[in-house]
């Protein structure tokens, strides 16, 4: 049986991409907005996008697979409305075009706040 997260841990580990000052507080467990967890959401999304046109063309499938495999954990946690947040912010965050230290940069930060993700988001069990 697989283990589903508290929406309440979502919402930290979401609120926790939206700022990196939160980044560091979110373990306190402090109650976000709900503007800041579409924020976060669509924040998250658009890094995604980013890091998508970034990868190796043999990588783009693993990614594509990452980036739905959360989208499906928000959709199960908070709902389908704010997985479209994401998954739209993802499409256009696709569309840009990075050069090489952007790409970099993006790639980097997508794995960091991917891991928070994942992290907070298994922590409740």
């Amino acid at each position: 049986m697989m283990h589903r997260p508290s929406s309440f841990l979502l919402f930290v580990a979401i609120t926790a991409l939206t700022a990196p000052v939160m980044a560091n507080t979110a373990k306190s467990y402090i109650v976000p907005t709900e503007e800041q967890i579409d924020t976060g959401l669509k924040n998250f999304g658009y890094l995604a996008g980013l890091a998508l046109g970034c990868v190796a063309v043999d990588q783009k499938a693993q990614l594509e697979t990452e980036a739905l495999n959360i989208n499906s954990q928000i959709s199960r946690t908070l709902g389908s409305d704010r997985a479209f947040f994401y998954a739209t912010s993802f499409g256009y965050g696709s569309n840009i075009e990075l050069n090489q230290q952007e790409c970099t940069e993006a790639l980097a930060n997508f794995e960091k706040r991917a891991a928070v993700f994942h992290q907070d988001t298994r922590e409740d069990k």
